[in-house]
């Protein structure tokens, strides 16, 4: 009579029998791996080369040539304004109307017709001899002293005028219809001369920069290179260090404009190579490079990666054979065969 638990153990007996077989094929396969048939790679040499790291950030364009339009007078600003932006040299800004300038203008205009008709009334009278020469020259003196009111009047309104003395980017300070006291800001104005942007970096990424960094800029459909300028020595209150970069005055931008910058910043060497030969696992990156027909894994640390190309950072040594084409099939140690 066969007892229940001997019963079991002989129907699981073949089942085990089983797993050790495949166990045992498994670790043959393995050996045969690493000491039997070497995989065929594709490999490429690989030497440390200086590399740059580029990245964008948004400047602005700034000028010499800005200036705060004042108010000549105490007095209202009249609307209505220009659209702020981009004005012509000469261009009518605001006007301040004080009172009783105008009507000043007119009174001595009067006054001054009414004192050029005396004059050429006792011209007749004294070529007549009906008068003195005395009453002559006071009617001269007359039309000087309202011609000379008249100009005073005149000054004072057309300084009341603001225009622009250059051409650039507008922008106002004041509404229309504000009272000012005279040497009040109204409006903004910069100007194209000597241009340059103003950019922000971490202090970090400043430590790299230098003024021989090149520098890509763009703005629409303009665009150039330009030169580092200078570089800042202190942060704003929210960390970022201003640098400068001289612009070319052809470069058709006005003050105030925004402007894309397109930083090459040095690093340390390192190693450029196919995406295809990084290894991912998980967030773990490493390569495979062949030494002594073996493929051994090299941890690294990925920089950059543009247009199929990454460049990596590790111990490779001088000039190394990475495995471009089946890195993803090898273990540390498996034998290889370049192809």
């Amino acid at each position: 009579m066969v007892h229940p638990p001997e019963r079991e153990l002989r129907a699981t007996g073949p089942w085990l029998r089983l797993g050790i077989l495949l166990v045992l094929g498994l670790m043959a396969g393995m050996f045969n791996v690493q000491a039997g048939a070497p995989l065929r790679v594709g490999i490429r040499k690989v030497a440390a080369a200086p590399w740059h790291q580029h990245i964008r950030v948004l400047g602005r364009v700034e000028s010499a040539d800005d200036t705060v339009l004042e108010a000549p007078l105490t007095g209202r600003v009249q609307g209505p304004f220009l659209s702020p932006g981009a004005i012509p040299a000469g261009a009518v800004v605001a006007r301040v109307r004080v009172p009783g300038v105008a009507a000043g203008v007119r009174a001595a205009r009067a006054s001054v017709q009414l004192a050029r008709l005396e004059l050429e009334r006792q011209r007749q009278l004294a070529a007549r001899g009906l008068v003195a020469r005395q009453s002559l020259d006071q009617a001269r003196v007359k039309v000087q002293q309202t011609e000379a009111v008249l100009a005073a009047a005149e000054r004072q309104q057309a300084q009341s005028v603001l225009r622009a003395p250059f051409a650039g980017i507008l922008s106002y300070r004041v509404a229309a219809g504000t009272v000012v006291y005279r040497g009040t800001p109204v409006a903004t104005l910069q100007g194209r001369g000597q241009p340059w942007a103003r950019g922000w970096l971490t202090p970090r990424q400043m430590r790299r920069m230098t003024k021989q960094v090149g520098v890509r800029w763009h703005a629409g459909g303009l665009g150039g290179e330009a030169t580092v300028r200078s570089l800042g020595r202190s942060a704003r209150a929210d960390g970022m260090v201003p640098f400068y970069i001289a612009l070319p005055a052809s470069s058709g931008l006005l003050p105030g404009q925004w402007v894309w910058l397109d930083l090459a910043l040095p690093r340390r060497p390192a190693w450029r190579v196919p995406d295809a030969a990084v290894v991912w696992d998980g967030s773990r990156s490493e390569l495979f490079v062949v030494r002594g027909g073996r493929a051994r894994a090299v941890a690294v640390r990925v920089l950059a990666a543009r247009a199929g190309m990454s460049w990596v950072d590790g111990p490779l040594g001088g000039v190394a054979s990475v495995v471009v084409a089946g890195a993803r099939r090898l273990r540390d140690g498996v034998a290889v065969l370049p192809r």
